[in-house]
């Protein structure tokens, strides 16, 4: 790039002339991962990538940034014996760009950002193949239970199909373990360089092997139950425990019980999301107690009656108070829902009356009701507003 068409790098970056190392790194980052051509496919994009590497170069070693601060570009051309930025389109590779980048203390910096880019990052190896102990994958469950199950905790068995370790090749993937043989391809490493020319770069990177998949190692005979795979999908039950105390909504998680990991990680855990059955009679409150619709008679309310209420824990005796409404509450106390699956106080159960009127009355029912009637003072009166 000439001289005279160069922008200035601060310009380049986006960043004043006094920001410091952190600002011109996030600045790069930022300009790199859109620029890349192995994500932007603009044919512009490789001339901005380009632009933007060459400042971060500069501006990011102490020495090479101070010569620009005072003698702008010329300070810094390969062609004014300053060093410089100059000699950026022989370097072979990432691994001597790295080492150039390194003498100011940014290797790391560089690598780790296209190491993003390229998806290639840094892995543990061990034995064949690129090797990352992740978990195996996770499973999701949604269990529905009744309001007994949630109060007092139950037993469910679920169904899965899950991904478990081969036990016929014990997960190796092959028949016998000298029928293993080491990837010709990519030595056995599991991955593979492919160089990009950039003109003002070329650039090293790592992509999966395509002859084996990455794992580093083929078969002469493979395990014929997994294929070469080291695991199989097998339809399994999870017995899952629900514990007192929980509440809809609610997450429990059992750890290591779901899928098999390929690479010698912890299996994936079971996520349980609690749900509560549909009720017309039963709902939970924000507070955690429980309310219930009790249907009772008009003549239980007339009469103050005691009457028994079916609880999950048995039956209880209330007594109907004195002016009783169609919604008036009567609680319950200790029937309601755990606080806390370590505690033992419970919520409160809340009887929202429901009084019932006969559709039918006999005329021996009519005439016991008139005689009431005319004895009593009640008259229910409605009265207009002035």
């Amino acid at each position: 790039m000439a001289e005279k068409n160069k922008r200035d790098y601060y310009e380049v970056l986006g960043v004043s002339k006094t920001a410091d190392e952190k600002e011109i790194k996030a600045a790069y980052r930022k300009l790199a991962k859109k620029y890349h051509p192995d994500v932007n496919k603009d044919p512009k994009a490789v001339d901005s990538f380009k632009e933007a590497t060459e400042a971060a170069e500069i501006l990011l070693d102490s020495d090479k940034r101070s010569r620009y601060d005072q003698f702008g570009h010329a300070g810094v051309d390969s062609s004014s014996g300053a060093g410089g930025f100059g000699g950026f389109g022989g370097f072979g590779g990432f691994g001597d760009f790295f080492s150039n980048m390194g003498s100011a203390g940014n290797g790391d910096f560089f690598e780790d950002i296209f190491s993003g880019i390229f998806g290639g990052g840094k892995s543990r190896r061990g034995g064949f193949g690129r090797q990352t102990s992740e978990r195996g994958k996770d499973l999701i469950a949604e269990i529905e239970l009744s309001l007994k199950e949630l109060i007092f905790g139950t037993t469910k068995i679920i169904d899965a199909n899950l991904l478990v370790k081969c036990e016929e090749c014990d997960g190796v993937g092959a028949k016998d373990k000298n029928d293993i043989i080491k990837c010709e391809f990519c030595s056995g490493s599991g991955i593979v360089n492919v160089v990009q020319d950039l003109g003002i770069a070329k650039f090293q990177t790592q992509q999966t092997c395509p002859k084996c998949a990455g794992a580093g190692k083929t078969f002469k005979n493979k395990c014929k139950v997994c294929r070469g795979e080291g695991c199989h999908n097998k339809e399994s039950k999870i017995e899952i425990i629900i514990p007192k105390g929980i509440y809809p909504g609610q997450q429990l998680v059992m750890r290591n019980v779901g899928n098999y990991s390929k690479n010698g990680g912890e299996k994936g855990h079971l996520y349980i999301n609690i749900h509560l059955k549909k009720s017309k009679v039963f709902s939970i409150t924000p507070d955690g107690n429980i309310k219930m619709i009790l249907n009772v008679s008009y003549l239980d309310v007339i009469l103050q009656n005691q009457i028994q209420v079916e609880t999950f824990d048995g039956p209880v005796q209330i007594k109907i108070p004195l002016k009783a409404q169609n919604g008036t509450t009567i609680n319950i106390e200790n029937k309601g829902l755990f606080r806390s699956q370590s505690s033992n106080h419970r919520g409160k159960l809340i009887c929202e009356l429901n009084i019932i009127v006969p559709d039918k009355v006999s005329d021996s029912e009519k005439k016991l009701i008139s005689e009431i009637y005319s004895k009593t003072d009640f008259k229910a009166i409605n009265k207009l507003d002035d």
